[in-house]
């Protein structure tokens, strides 16, 4: 059995809050539901959830996705009642609602193509082997994809694989450089107009917006953690081709001149 918490200590796309697996499951009720996407999912015995006036019974191998602040109750069948689990977080989590149509509930199951029990034990494994955080990410939104896929997951998996991920890595390596779309479709021998697209729809967002978000965090860290750095100088360790872009980037983001930002901490 092995149960973690807050398994990342910096900002990600896609994060886990809590996992864990053959965990010996007791009676829980959440009138309020859970604050994250919570993945609960049956090793062993047969377990039962309330939700929305639905009684779902969990069998071995399947498992539910509960959408935040969903009122629910679970509980044992048989005494040997085993599962695992996983809650998200991440700066993106706001796109959990679009890859999943907005459901209040998926139900899903392991099958040939996707294994949702061995895919927690993968994230597990990760973080006990301490990989590079951001697989894990990448390994999480995997998870929430394929949930959200339920028609065609193979494919979505391979244009995930093949052109977004590691557009993702090369982002979050490369943003301090003088980085463009362009230069992303080029290494995969597409179009920017079809990367676009693409990016946009595993993504909730352009490669430019993801590509300025990921400057402006980087900003933050500086702003906060290094205050006898100047704003010139942040401007251009975070990739910005001018403090004058930077200042309109960052007020757009967050209301806040980078100036004002620091001054808040």
């Amino acid at each position: 059995m092995a149960i973690y918490f807050n398994l990342s200590n910096q900002q990600l796309p896609f994060n886990i809050e809590s996992i864990g697996n053959n965990w010996q499951q007791v009676s829980l009720q959440r009138m309020d539901g859970y604050p994250l996407y919570h993945w609960l999912q049956t090793e062993k015995g047969v377990g039962e959830i309330w939700i929305e006036n639905r009684k779902i019974t969990l069998k071995e191998g399947e498992g539910i996705l509960i959408s935040p602040f969903v009122p629910h109750t679970y509980y044992p069948l048989t005494t040997d009642w085993r599962t695992n689990f996983a809650t998200f977080d991440g700066y993106l989590k706001q796109q959990f609602h679009h890859m999943l149509s907005n459901k209040s509930f998926i139900l899903a199951k392991n099958s040939e193509n996707f294994s949702f029990t061995k895919n927690i034990q993968k994230m597990i494994r990760s973080f006990e082997e301490e990989v590079e955080q951001f697989s894990l990410s990448i390994l999480c939104y995997q998870f929430i994809l394929t949930l959200g896929q339920s028609r065609k997951p193979i494919e979505q998996h391979e244009l995930f694989q093949k052109y977004i991920q590691p557009s993702l890595v090369d982002i979050q390596k490369n943003y301090a450089q003088p980085l463009t779309v362009e230069q992303l479709a080029q290494k995969h021998y597409i179009s920017t107009q079809y990367f676009n697209r693409l990016f946009k729809k595993f993504m909730g967002q352009s490669p430019y917006q993801y590509l300025i978000d990921f400057r402006i965090r980087q900003a933050k860290e500086l702003l906060v953690n290094q205050p006898d750095l100047s704003i010139q100088f942040i401007a251009t360790k975070v990739g910005f081709d001018s403090t004058s872009q930077f200042i309109d980037m960052f007020k757009r983001r967050t209301n806040y001149t980078p100036k004002k930002f620091r001054g808040l901490y």
